[in-house]
């Protein structure tokens, strides 16, 4: 299937790999996105919208990013992502980003809850204070080395996301 994009122009999606959200974003009517894995983005995806080439965000997967983070779906929640009882669960973060690294920001309280053996997702808006829609992404230390270490190659090729 093509996809026309803004950032990363046409690009040839596995339909099979189309994320459906039913009740899409916060503030955003899109329903059908898949993850970009631009090369030397670090932790960094791209959730593309697949009906709206300029709609795009930037999200990380925590488990890998923010291995602390925790939170406990609702059963209604667990039903609409059709998940079981043993089934796997993606959370992604959205990112703000910033010409500083110490600015770098991810929306912990606001998470895309993916079930990638049924390419289903929803947004969770959590309750309590837990966590920050602003919690910096980078530490002080983490955040000099990320910023010595960027590629801003143009030629840089995105690749879609094989697996999950």
């Amino acid at each position: 299937m093509k996809i026309d994009t803004a950032r990363f122009g046409s690009l040839d999606i596995d339909e099979s790999k189309i994320i459906t959200m039913p009740e899409g974003m916060l503030g955003f009517e899109e329903k059908r996105f898949f993850l970009l894995t631009p090369p030397n983005l670090g932790p960094f995806c791209w959730l593309q919208a697949v009906d709206n080439p300029d709609l795009a965000f930037v999200v990380v997967d925590t488990k890998t990013s923010i291995p602390d983070y925790t939170l406990r779906l609702t059963a209604e929640e667990f039903e609409k992502l059709q998940l079981t009882e043993n089934g796997e669960a993606i959370f992604l973060a959205v990112v703000t980003m910033a010409s500083s690294p110490f600015e770098i920001t991810v929306n912990l309280q606001g998470p895309i809850v993916l079930n990638p053996e049924r390419m289903l997702a929803k947004q969770i808006v959590l309750e309590g204070g837990k966590y920050s829609m602003k919690y910096p992404f980078f530490k002080p230390d983490e955040a000099a080395a990320a910023h010595a270490g960027r590629d801003n190659s143009p030629d840089a090729a995105p690749k879609v996301a094989g697996s999950l």
